[in-house]
């Protein structure tokens, strides 16, 4: 019962990833990545309770209240009475990109299939590799600086998803906290170029 509810919420991950990549307003778009980070956060919470691990219940009330709250509250806020965001961040292409998004569902869950269940034995392992494709897709897709931090906050939780299921739960308290300092330090980065030089491309971070 448990891994039924688990493979069921790990869908919902991977439709919450495929609504960001249809989505052309940046604030649903966030909504999105919220709502994303919370199911992920409850998805390590079943994992925690059925482990009895102390380090995954943490992890998961991390996630919930860092990628769950504080980054979509300070995105929001940053964008808050600007107008511009009310428009259309990208008005042509959403078809084409949902496409290649199932190209790479594909793609992931053949490699999965080949590479990794052997190794694993683990049903649902395909879902956090096909995330991090379409995590990839969205930052690769999107011009807005904002639009690719929420594609990188998809990688995190693609990162963070595959950590709870493959990887020792000695590392996963600790490679969770790193991801969110670094999500926390690029999110700083990018809202104080914002804030002195307008709206950014990625590429204007590069210099």
């Amino acid at each position: 019962m448990i891994s039924v509810a688990i493979e069921f919420i790990g869908t919902l991950i991977i439709l919450t990833a495929f609504e960001m990549l249809g989505q052309s307003y940046i604030k649903p778009l966030i909504n999105t990545m919220a709502f994303q980070s919370v199911l992920l956060a409850i998805l390590i919470a079943i994992l925690g309770f059925q482990k009895g691990s102390l380090e995954l219940i943490i992890l998961a009330i991390l996630t919930l209240v860092v990628r769950g709250y504080i980054v979509p509250h300070v995105m929001k806020w940053n964008i808050r009475g600007n107008k511009i965001w009310d428009y259309r961040e990208m008005t042509t292409g959403v078809p084409a990109l949902v496409i290649t998004g199932i190209f790479l569902t594909v793609i992931g869950y053949g490699l999965y299939q080949t590479a990794f269940y052997p190794l694993f034995k683990i049903r649902g392992g395909a879902l956090p590799i096909i995330l991090l494709l379409l995590g990839f897709l969205l930052i690769i897709a999107r011009k807005n600086a904002l639009a690719q931090m929420v594609g990188y906050i998809m990688e995190e939780n693609a990162l963070l998803y595959a950590g709870t299921l493959l990887i020792p739960l000695s590392f996963i308290l600790e490679a969770g906290i790193l991801l969110d300092v670094i999500g926390l330090i690029l999110l700083g980065v990018i809202l104080a170029e914002e804030r002195e030089y307008g709206i950014l491309e990625i590429e204007e971070l590069r210099g």
